[in-house]
């Protein structure tokens, strides 16, 4: 069972710019890895990490993470039809997980990875939101 909590961050220009950065480049390397499946049509995610992990690392500047992720998010995008070469939009969304993204409810805060590092966000959130497990 997955449980949804909707909370809104509170982050400054800066952290917004780095958030924005962050984002777009995912992107970014999200259709490089896209192109890279289509020309030699390997859509499959082990396969692709394997043949693409690197070049991603190196041309990146992204965690090891983030580029499991954006595999991830390429492969699955590739699931829906193969037929059609994916493309993704400089502001689609990324997938965090519990290394990329942790929250600390008594501070109120979220410590998400960027471009610029980790960065803590403040966030607010309904009382019914801040008691789910």
């Amino acid at each position: 069972m997955k449980l949804t909590a909707q909370v809104k961050l509170q982050p400054t220009a800066d952290q917004s710019n780095a958030l924005l950065r962050t984002l777009e480049t995912v992107n970014l390397a999200c259709n490089a890895l896209s192109e890279s499946a289509w020309k030699i049509k390997e859509f499959r995610r082990f396969p692709l990490q394997k043949l693409c992990y690197a070049k991603l690392r190196t041309d990146f500047p992204l965690t090891a993470q983030i580029v499991v992720r954006l595999i991830s998010k390429v492969s699955d995008a590739y699931k829906i039809d193969q037929a059609v070469q994916r493309k993704f939009r400089p502001h689609g969304s990324i997938s965090y997980d519990l290394r990329v993204l942790s929250w600390n409810m008594k501070k109120e805060t979220v410590s998400i990875w960027s471009l610029d590092g980790r960065i803590s966000i403040p966030f607010i959130c309904g009382e019914h939101h801040r008691e789910l497990p």
